[in-house]
């Protein structure tokens, strides 16, 4: 038992003994992996994010064969970075439920409550000139900042914000906005809704954030934004949030304590009508039209390039939608894919030449 005292992410991955506690536990294997935890509680929150991510590839696609997920599996960890350290002295752990694997540092955020008490979000703006609007309407309400910014305030929804601070613009958001932020590297803008930080230095998104709400969800339609949880209470804690870029949303799920990463449901395009149109292709590698998606949508799609070398596909990519064109795309190559942590991985077995 004494190796696991220093066992890395990898090493847990890895580790068939734990695969098989993750995917099918009994009481024996609970007792033992119990026991590990009690001898080297620093390894408990390792052991979680392992388990999180082993998770997520054994619910990939039950039909896909396990020869071709250890194939996908290897892959992507080939280009991860293992180099970053897991701080020791978190005892909380938030796993993103869907975690990617082609991200595999960075997808958990660790907190201890003892430690960060909530000074700093009820501290961050102590100030005489807040200003208050709510919408108690039944169509959205447009807000216009100081700065140029703009909230577009769906009804049943309440902000509160001041724009004078130096250094800094913050929101608190009860309900639902979209944000239209000017870009400002001197002065980021903060929301704080329930429970959940999104920093920008100039972006769209809308975050949803009702009171009585189970979730509360961060979507991006342009720039990038980075989210992570207010009770932590330390601004060094945005470190260990999640960047989210164009069509990519955050969810927090308040009972389960769970951020995870996904796309939103129906991605838009971030080139114009025009620039689509030149995106045919006629006997082109798959790299090229994988490339092409990646440029429309902001959404990596990550796959075996050695496997996928021989393919060549004719195809338009100006008319279905993402979802759309990934089906398609799947069925002429004969291969599958799955969104995970807001990412595209395709895996199959290749095409002859």
């Amino acid at each position: 038992m004494e190796h696991y005292e220093n066992f890395t992410l990898r090493d847990f991955i890895h580790d068939e003994h734990f695969i098989r506690w993750v995917k099918n536990p009994d009481a024996d294997s609970n007792a033992h992996w119990e026991a590990v935890r009690n001898a080297f509680p620093h390894q408990s929150g390792l052991m979680d994010h392992a388990a999180g991510l082993i998770h997520g590839f054994s619910n990939f696609y039950p039909e896909v064969p396990d020869s071709q997920i250890e194939l996908a599996r290897q892959v992507i960890m080939d280009e991860v970075s293992f180099e970053k350290e897991i701080p020791l002295n978190r005892k909380r752990l938030y796993l993103s439920a869907a975690a990617s694997i082609a991200i595999l540092i960075g997808v958990a955020l660790w907190f201890n409550p003892a430690e960060t008490p909530m000074h700093f979000a009820k501290n961050i703006l102590k100030t005489e000139s807040e200003i208050r609007s709510s919408n108690d309407g039944t169509t959205a309400k447009t807000i216009t900042l100081d700065d140029g910014s703009s909230i577009i305030l769906s009804p049943n929804s309440t902000v509160r914000y001041n724009m004078e601070s130096a250094d800094r613009r913050v929101v608190y958001l009860d309900g639902e906005a979209f944000f239209n932020v000017g870009r400002n590297p001197d002065r980021p803008f903060f929301v704080f809704a329930n429970g959940l930080t999104t920093r920008v230095l100039g972006t769209k998104f809308k975050v949803s954030a009702y009171p009585d709400g189970m979730d509360v969800k961060v979507e991006v339609t342009s720039g990038s934004v980075r989210v992570y949880l207010t009770e932590n209470g330390e601004e060094q804690v945005e470190s260990e949030g999640l960047t989210l870029t164009p069509n990519q949303r955050a969810i927090y799920t308040k009972k389960d304590l769970q951020l995870v990463r996904s796309l939103v449901e129906q991605p838009k395009s971030l080139v114009t009508k025009e620039q689509l149109a030149t995106y045919t292709y006629t006997d082109t590698p798959i790299s090229k039209v994988f490339d092409g998606l990646e440029e429309i949508y902001g959404i990596r799609v990550i796959y075996d390039q050695e496997t996928f070398k021989n393919c060549r596909l004719n195809m338009s990519l100006s008319d279905e939608s993402l979802f759309e064109k990934l089906e398609l795309i799947g069925k002429m190559v004969e291969a599958q894919y799955n969104v995970l942590d807001g990412e595209v991985i395709f895996i199959g077995e290749g095409c002859t030449e």
